[in-house]
């Protein structure tokens, strides 16, 4: 939008831009980026009545409603319920059994901290192997890479990747297509099993759910253990590992404590995914990488010679290593001890921790 040149009320229409009414404004707007244009946001008086809504229902006992203005896909597949809708607030969204996958608006934040962490580690990623990833974007993130040979992707669910691939083309922005990349649709727990093949970064992009569902046995020690013998030398897995803050942290903790009996480096990240509603924690397991090693200056230099300048949205070094520090009660919640994840032993969480106020309090607390 250009700059104008008259004061003009803040309100004022100017024109409309699909279904969207364009404003002018007492100000100039600053240049974008290279491929970003303005947006008037959508105001409710143009959706007309009534609403459609869908609704995040894997809370026990919330509901999350978000409204959308299309449906796009409602298939049961073999595996889940899947339905891909534009939403008001975020973009396209991708819904699995009830749960918020992925929104177009803030998929770039999921994806890029989930992926890049570890490709930017390893010297030099040449084989990876996708565990999941239905969308297209963890083999898109994967693939920006010029040292990857080959990139294999293994989700159990053809029908649901099939749905991605013709509704979620910004996801995957033709990964698909790519001749490195190799797609199997089979159980990713039979495929570690089975293969004979050697990789430099794992990733495990599956479903968030230990009780029941065709994710279940990836989040096993037993199924780690497995994972580790396909690594090579120098290796690195990364894990989406669930909600995570300090009043939602008992299963990512519990995945942690499971990686940590196989691997000798476990670390804990997260960041705010505005769809999600919620902090979305992942995992990060070898025999090597610490953050205490890391450095934003060299991160930054790698991310440059690696991807560019405008590759990424949101990964910088000193976000990357800001990722890593959690807060007084968050290290204080996982470094209890506590369950592992392993076959044919349903996970049960422990019980929650309260404390008793103090009502008589005498401030200040130091004398």
């Amino acid at each position: 939008m250009s700059a104008v040149s008259q004061p003009l009320r803040a309100d004022s229409v100017v024109g409309e831009v699909g279904s969207r009414q364009v404003l002018a404004r007492p100000y100039a707007l600053p240049e974008l980026r290279p491929n970003e244009f303005y947006v008037e946001p959508l105001k409710r008086e143009q959706l007309g009545d009534p609403p459609i809504w869908c609704v995040e229902t894997t809370d026990p006992f919330d509901l999350y409603s978000y409204r959308v203005t299309k449906v796009l896909a409602c298939q049961k597949t073999a595996f889940q319920n899947v339905v891909i809708a534009e939403s008001c607030n975020y973009g396209r969204i991708l819904f699995m059994d009830g749960a918020v996958q992925s929104a177009q608006d803030d998929e770039a934040l999921y994806h890029e901290m989930l992926v890049q962490p570890a490709m930017i580690l390893h010297s030099e990623p040449r084989d990876v192997l996708i565990v999941g990833g239905g969308e297209g974007a963890t083999l898109r993130e994967v693939l920006a890479h010029k040292s990857v040979r080959t990139a294999t992707m293994v989700d159990i669910d053809q029908e649901a990747v099939e749905l991605c691939r013709e509704h979620l083309g910004p996801w995957h922005q033709g990964a698909f297509e790519d001749p490195r990349a190799r797609v199997f649709y089979e159980d990713g727990r039979d495929f570690v099993e089975r293969t004979d093949a050697l990789y430099d970064v794992v990733i495990i992009d599956v479903v968030d759910s230990f009780e029941g569902g065709p994710a279940e046995r990836l989040y096993t020690r037993e199924f780690y253990e497995l994972l580790r013998k396909c690594l090579r030398p120098g290796g690195i897995v990364v894990v989406q590992a669930l909600e995570f803050s300090p009043s939602d942290y008992k299963e990512h903790a519990a995945l942690m404590r499971t990686l940590k009996y196989v691997f000798q480096e476990v670390h804990s990240y997260k960041v705010g995914i505005p769809s999600f509603l919620c902090s979305w924690g992942f995992l990060i397991a070898s025999d090597w990488a610490s953050p205490a090693d890391w450095h934003a200056e060299a991160l930054d230099r790698t991310i440059e010679q690696r991807l560019g300048t405008y590759w990424l949205d949101h990964l910088t070094g000193d976000f990357l290593i800001a990722s890593f520090v959690h807060d007084k009660e968050t290290r204080y919640l996982l470094g209890l001890p506590g369950p592992i994840l392993e076959d044919e032993h349903p996970f049960v969480a422990p019980p929650d921790i309260d404390d008793v106020p103090n009502l008589y309090a005498k401030l200040p607390v130091l004398d």
